[in-house]
């Protein structure tokens, strides 16, 4: 095997040890709600910031593979990970998860100031200590999980001194809740008898995969809602960016309610509204990044 190919495939292991698409979405929305602010941030503290969550996202997955990695390899979706398939030991996945959490906050501790670098200690927690021991009790820990993606946003408008109790950040947060829980159903929905089988129990059992997608259809309907707090509570300035948030909300919620009423196939439908909602937060991230600047060229 060449040394390119062998490259290749640590990269690819190390995206999957980090799970680096979460942990960028996860940096992404703590820097979204610090720009959200509209406060005075230094460059730094931005990068501090970012990084420093970026880091705690990355160190929660691969703590969290360690604490899961002989449930992970008895499902299709997971059995590749590095700690999974016995690419890394237990020993080594703790050592690089400490290291990681250890650096974020110090990141933070340094670049932002005491209160963030709390709520990410909090946050990485509540993840490995609350929300992962769960999933094998109730099926409500879907639900006990939401702090560990509300958090990191909480972050991001603390680091810019902004007041944690103001409407912005409580929309901010109550779009974020809403948006995991139908995002996490999607996810499990196709993998349903091998998360029983593994022990997980992260979904309604007394629903069926129907009644499941018709209840996570409901809940997008509840986040393209929350969508129209954004402009409102004036967290998006500019018209024309405020006008694609009220097109983005109609559009998922009419998408949603056309799939779901024509779902043949659940599994098949709840892979396509996955994506969907994916989309949608990144477009919702990108929308709340980019208003500053076009405010501040149009103002």
């Amino acid at each position: 095997m060449s040394t390119r190919s062998l490259s290749t495939m640590n990269l690819l292991a190390l995206a999957q040890l980090l799970r680096l698409p979460l942990a960028v979405m996860v940096a992404l929305t703590a820097l979204a709600a610090c720009l959200a602010t509209r406060r005075p941030v230094s460059a730094f503290t931005l990068q501090a910031l970012t990084w420093g969550v970026f880091l705690l996202a990355a160190a929660s997955s691969v703590l969290n593979q360690v604490q899961e990695r002989f449930a992970d390899g008895l499902m299709r979706r997971t059995c590749q990970r590095p700690l999974a398939c016995g690419l890394l030991s237990a020993g080594v996945g703790t050592a690089i998860g400490l290291l990681l959490a250890s650096g974020g906050l110090a990141v933070l501790m340094v670049g932002t100031n005491l209160p963030t670098a709390l709520l990410g200690l909090a946050a990485l927690a509540w993840y490995l200590a609350v929300y992962t021991p769960l999933k094998r009790i109730t099926s409500f820990a879907v639900l006990a999980g939401t702090p560990c993606g509300v958090l990191p946003l909480l972050m991001g408008w603390l680091a810019a001194g902004g007041d944690l109790t103001a409407p912005q950040p409580l929309a901010l947060a109550l779009l974020l809740l809403l948006w995991q829980v139908p995002h996490y159903w999607l996810l499990a929905l196709p993998d349903r008898a091998e998360l029983n089988a593994a022990g997980f129990l992260v979904l309604p059992q007394g629903l069926s995969d129907r009644q499941l997608l018709l209840t996570s259809h409901q809940w997008i309907l509840a986040v393209a809602a929350a969508t129209t707090l954004l402009p409102l509570l004036d967290l998006v300035h500019h018209p024309i960016l405020s006008g694609l948030l009220y097109g983005l909300a109609t559009a998922l919620a009419l998408i949603a309610s056309w799939l779901t009423k024509r779902a043949l196939f659940a599994n098949r439908t709840a892979r396509t509204l996955r994506i969907i909602l994916h989309l949608y937060l990144a477009l919702i991230l990108a929308t709340l990044l980019l208003d500053p600047i076009l405010s501040r060229f149009s103002g």
